[in-house]
């Protein structure tokens, strides 16, 4: 995960919570590029917040284009789960992807739209 990603310490197992995450992140109008329930693991594709389409992460509004991913692990009869959004800072093709990410600032619009997300599930965690 990248530096800033959200904590989030919930009771059902990784992988329930990842099916939970494909669910709610496909309501908020993502694309599931990988959803992996055992391994813990859920990426989405890339969307362009302004126009709410799967966009490439080269375009040149850099600043309103987001990813979601999501790592759930268990951890003493509980599972922590890392949660980012994130986007590019730059487009260098010398570079791998991953190390040009950055986790989006409080305030930004793909933050709000991963709390919301979150929100969701420990909302149905807790009942």
């Amino acid at each position: 995960p990248v530096p800033g990603s959200v904590l989030v310490e919930l009771e059902p197992p990784p992988d329930s919570v990842i099916r939970a995450l494909a669910a709610a992140t496909r309501e908020r109008g993502f694309v599931v590029r990988t959803v992996a329930p055992r391994e813990g693991y859920l990426e989405s594709d890339w969307l362009d917040l302004a126009t709410r389409d799967t966009a490439q992460a080269r375009t040149g509004r850099l600043d309103r284009v987001v990813k979601l991913r999501f790592f759930a692990d268990p951890v003493a009869g509980k599972t922590r789960l890392l949660a980012e959004c994130v986007q590019r800072i730059m487009v260098d093709p010398s570079l791998p992807e991953r190390e040009l990410e950055r986790m989006v600032p409080d305030g930004h619009p793909g933050r709000a739209l991963l709390d919301s997300v979150l929100t969701g599930i420990v909302g149905r965690a807790e009942r």
